[in-house]
C-alpha cells in the first residue's frame, strides 16, 4: 500500500500545449531536472503538473520561476496554481498561508486545518489524488513491512497482478500518466524472464559456448579439454539473476513514488456495486483493496504433458533443469521447440549425452523448413541424437535409468537415460485468481481472452503478457503491458482528442530468436506462409559461406532467406540460421513493419565485416548475386 509522506511539499502548475503521453513525459522530465525537485508528473488531459520538492527545498519565487522556465524550454507553457481559499479561512491565518505557499503541508509547521485545506485546494493531475507517495512493501496480512503499523485501506487507479515484463511495464506506464498504482506479486519478484527464463538460460548457454570453443580450437590454436565446475557455473547464474532482479525490478519499481508493491496471492472478488475488489493474501489474514482498473499479468509456467508414468520419474522442466546440483551422464529431452533445442545443446556441450524427441515433423515448428533442417544438421554434428515425428507414449523407471517408450509411425521403441527433461509447452497462471467469478472469459486451455486493446470480457479488467496466450516473448509482454495500462487509464476519461482513443497492440512484425548455435531468427512470413496467403513472391537465399564475416570467423554454417513480394519488392519476411542471427532482426523487423523493399536494403550502407551485412547480400540476390561481386561491393 502507499503511505503519503506529509513532510514532502508539493507545487501544482497549469501546463499548456500538451497533447499526448509523450508531452506528459517531456514535461515531467523537464521539471525533474530542476534543482530542488524530488519527483514530478504531468497529465496532458488535465493540463496540469505537480512537483514534489526535495527535503529542505521551499517554494520560493526563484524555484517557481525555474520550474516555469524549464517547461517553456521544453516547448510548453506553465504557470503556478494558487489555491482558492474557501471554507471561511482567512488569508492571513497560518493555515491559509501554508496552503497558499505550496498546496501542501509539513507536519512540523502546519496545523491539521492547514493540511486539510492543502488537500482540498490541490488541483492535481486527473490520475493523482494525492501527492507522490512513498512505496512500502505490504505483507499478506496487509501490514506495513517497514513500520509494522496499521494503515487504512488503499484505493488504486490501477492494480496490477504480476511483476514480470508485462506487469512492470504497465506500472511504469501508469506511473508516467500520474496514476496511483498497486502491483501484486505472490511469489518471486520479476516473473519468468529474469528468474527462470531468458537470463539464466542464456547465461548457461554462454558458459557452454566457451566450453565448446575450447574443445573446438581455432586455426593455430590447439583445442583442449576445459575444466568445468558446474556448481560454480550455476552459482554465477544465480548471482546474476539476483543482481538483475534487484536492479531492474525492485529498484525500478521503488524509483516511482506512485507505485506500491503488495506481496501475497491476489484474487478478484465479485461485487454488486461495480467496484473492483482484489484480496491480497489468504482468506483469513488477507486484505481487500479497491481499484478503478485491474491488469492481470500473471504469466505462464512450464507444464508437464499427460504421458503415463511421467510424474513418477522426477522429470525435469526448464526451471529445475537449470538448478541441477550435478550434471547427469545422459538426458532425454522431450520437445523440439526453442526451449528444448536450446537446453539440449547447452547440456550436450557440457558433456551430457542428449537425445531429443520431437513429436512434430521438424524442429522449431513454425520456422521455415529449410532453416529448421540446417539447425538439425548443426545439432547432430555436435553429437545430439534427434528423433522427429516421434511421440512419447509411456515413461517408467528401471533402476537408475528413465525409460521413455516411443512410437514413430508404425515403429515402436524405447530410449534410456539418467534424466528426462520435458520442454513441450506452458500453461497460463490463471488458477485461483477469481477471474471467472467476475466475468473474465478464459479459453479452454485457461488463457485470458482479450480484444486487440487487451480488454477482457469485464469492462474494468485488462490482461497482458503470456497469460493471454500471445507470442511468448518478454518484449511482447512489455509492449502489451504498456498498451493495457494506457488503455485502462484512458478509459477512465471520455474520449476527446485522437490521442485519447484506445490503442491496439501491434503484432504485425514480431521478431523471434532461438539462441542455439547457430542461432535461428525470423520475422514476418515464411515462403510457405506467404504463398498460402496469396502473395506472389520472390525468394533470395544467401549461404553464409559468401559472408566475409563468416569467413574470418571460420564459421560458415547457415543461410539467410529473404521473402519479398513480386513486382513491388516489398519485404514480407526475413529468416536466418547463422551465428548471431538474432542481431539481424532489428533491421529486418523495421523492414517488414514499415514495408521497405529489397532495393531499400541493398541500397543501404552496411558496415563491412559484420554479420548483419548478410541482409544486404541477401537483398542483392543471395548467393547467386554475391558470387559475382567483390568482397565488399
Amino acid at each position: 500500500m502507499t503511505i503519503t509522506d506529509h513532510t514532502a511539499m508539493t507545487l501544482d502548475l497549469t501546463i499548456t500545449g500538451m497533447t499526448c503521453l509523450d508531452c506528459s513525459r517531456r514535461v515531467s522530465t523537464a521539471l525533474e531536472r530542476v534543482d530542488g525537485v524530488r519527483a514530478a508528473h504531468a497529465d496532458y488531459r488535465a493540463g496540469r503538473g505537480q512537483v514534489e520538492l526535495a527535503p529542505g527545498a521551499t517554494p520560493a519565487p526563484a524555484l517557481t520561476g525555474a520550474l516555469v522556465t524549464a517547461v517553456e524550454r521544453a516547448g510548453y507553457g506553465a504557470a503556478p496554481i494558487m489555491p482558492d481559499l474557501d471554507d471561511g479561512q482567512d488569508a492571513g491565518s497560518s493555515a491559509a498561508v501554508a496552503a497558499a505557499s505550496c498546496c501542501a503541508s509539513t507536519a512540523a509547521s502546519a496545523s491539521p486545518e492547514a493540511v486539510a485545506l492543502a488537500t482540498r485546494c490541490s488541483d492535481t493531475p486527473s490520475f493523482a489524488g494525492e501527492a507522490p507517495t512513498r512505496v512500502v512493501q505490504v505483507d499478506a496480512s496487509g501490514r506495513d513491512a517497514e513500520t509494522s503499523r496499521s494503515t487504512p485501506a488503499s484505493d488504486f487507479d490501477l492494480l496490477i497482478l504480476g511483476t514480470g515484463g508485462a506487469g512492470v511495464a504497465a506500472a511504469i506506464q501508469a506511473a508516467g500518466m500520474g496514476a496511483t498504482v498497486g502491483i501484486v506479486e505472490s511469489e518471486t519478484l520479476g516473473g519468468t524472464c529474469v528468474n527462470v527464463g531468458c537470463i539464466p538460460s542464456k547465461m548457461l548457454m554462454e558458459a557452454a559456448a566457451h566450453v565448446h570453443a575450447a574443445r573446438r580450437g581455432f586455426p593455430g590454436i590447439a583445442p583442449c579439454e576445459p575444466s568445468v565446475n558446474w556448481r560454480e557455473v550455476v552459482r554465477q547464474k544465480d548471482a546474476l539473476v539476483e543482481e538483475l532482479r534487484e536492479a531492474k525490478y525492485a529498484d525500478v519499481l521503488a524509483s516511482y513514488p506512485g507505485v506500491a508493491r503488495l506481496i501475497g496471492h491476489a484474487r478478484l472478488l465479485p461485487g454488486a456495486d461495480g467496484v473492483l475488489r482484489v484480496r491480497v493474501g489468504d482468506a483469513a489474514t488477507g486484505r481487500d483493496h479497491t481499484a478503478r482498473k485491474v491488469i492481470v499479468a500473471t504469466g505462464a509456467s512450464a507444464a508437464l504433458p499427460s504421458i503415463p508414468g511421467l510424474d513418477a520419474v522426477d522429470a525435469l522442466d526448464s526451471t529445475s533443469a537449470m538448478a541441477l546440483d550435478a550434471l547427469p551422464a545422459s538426458m532425454i529431452v522431450l520437445g523440439g521447440g526453442p526451449v528444448g533445442v536450446e537446453l539440449g545443446q547447452m547440456f550436450a556441450r557440457f558433456g551430457v549425452r542428449v537425445v531429443l524427441v520431437q513429436r512434430r515433423a521438424q524442429l522449431l515448428p513454425g520456422e521455415d523448413l529449410e532453416i529448421a533442417a540446417v539447425l538439425r544438421e548443426a545439432l547432430e554434428a555436435e553429437g545430439i541424437e534427434i528423433h522427429t515425428g516421434t511421440s512419447a507414449t509411456r515413461v517408467e523407471r528401471d533402476g537408475t535409468e528413465v525409460v521413455v517408450h516411443i512410437t514413430q509411425g508404425t515403429l515402436e521403441g524405447q530410449l534410456r537415460a539418467e534424466r528426462v527433461l520435458v520442454a513441450t509447452g506452458r500453461r497460463p497462471n490463471t488458477r485461483d485468481l477469481g477471474l471467472e467469478d467476475v466475468g473474465v472469459t478464459l479459453s479452454p486451455t485457461g488463457y485470458i481472452q482479450t480484444d486487440a486493446m487487451l480488454r477482457t470480457a469485464h469492462a474494468d479488467v485488462y490482461a497482458a503478457g503470456d497469460v493471454t496466450g500471445g507470442p511468448g516473448y518478454v518484449y511482447v509482454a512489455a509492449a502489451g503491458g504498456r498498451v493495457a495500462a494506457e488503455n485502462a487509464l484512458k478509459a477512465l476519461h471520455g474520449v476527446g482528442a485522437a490521442s485519447d482513443a484506445p490503442r491496439e497492440l501491434d503484432l504485425t512484425a514480431v521478431p523471434s530468436v532461438t539462441f542455439t548455435a547457430p542461432q535461428v531468427a525470423s520475422v514476418g512470413l515464411t515462403e510457405a506462409a506467404a504463398r498460402a496467403a496469396g502473395h506472389h513472391v520472390d525468394v533470395s537465399v544467401l549461404d553464409m559461406a559468401h559472408v566475409p564475416r563468416a569467413l574470418v570467423s571460420y564459421d560458415r554454417r547457415g543461410l539467410v532467406k529473404l521473402v519479398s513480394e513480386t513486382g513491388s519488392g516489398r519485404i514480407l519476411g526475413v529468416h536466418a540460421v547463422a551465428p548471431n542471427a538474432g542481431e539481424f532482426m532489428g533491421e529486418a523487423t523495421l523492414a517488414v513493419r514499415f514495408g521497405l523493399t529489397v532495393r531499400d536494403l541493398s541500397g543501404t550502407l552496411h558496415p563491412y565485416l559484420t554479420w548483419v551485412e548478410s541482409l544486404k547480400h541477401a537483398a542483392q540476390g543471395g548467393s547467386m548475386g554475391v558470387a559475382k561481386l567483390s568482397c565488399c561491393a
